[in-house]
């Protein structure tokens, strides 16, 4: 398994990964567990949320969701979506072991039947 996940933006290299203490941490800004806050992804503040735990004990120059914001807006800028940040917090839970094998197919195959939905509904 991998160490963390890995995001580049703008040239510089951030690394993902949920702690223990940061998924306490996160559970309770969430107000419910993990797994149920993967639902709410589609919210920028709970994706930000995501990124900030799993990045401040592993990033110097992340230390406030203010930075998460910022590096948001810095991978938009460099052609990234917010989609693409949904589908890195999957691989990050993954990777953090929140997440088994059989629950991240799972998700994935729901986030990809989700994204062709919403797809049908715009177009």
């Amino acid at each position: 398994m991998k160490p963390y996940e890995v995001l580049t933006v703008c040239g510089s290299e951030y690394k993902f990964k949920l702690t223990t203490a940061n998924a306490v941490k996160l559970e309770a800004e969430l107000k419910t567990d993990l797994l149920r806050g993967l639902e709410r992804l589609g919210e920028i503040g709970v994706l930000a949320k995501y990124y900030y735990y799993a990045a401040v004990s592993l990033n110097d120059s992340i230390n406030k969701i203010d930075d998460i914001y910022q590096l948001f807006d810095d991978f938009i800028t460099d052609g990234g979506t917010y989609s693409q940040l949904q589908d890195l917090v999957i691989e990050i839970m993954l990777t953090s072991g929140i997440l088994s094998k059989e629950a991240y197919d799972t998700t994935k195959k729901l986030t990809e039947e989700q994204k062709t939905a919403l797809q049908k509904l715009l177009n």
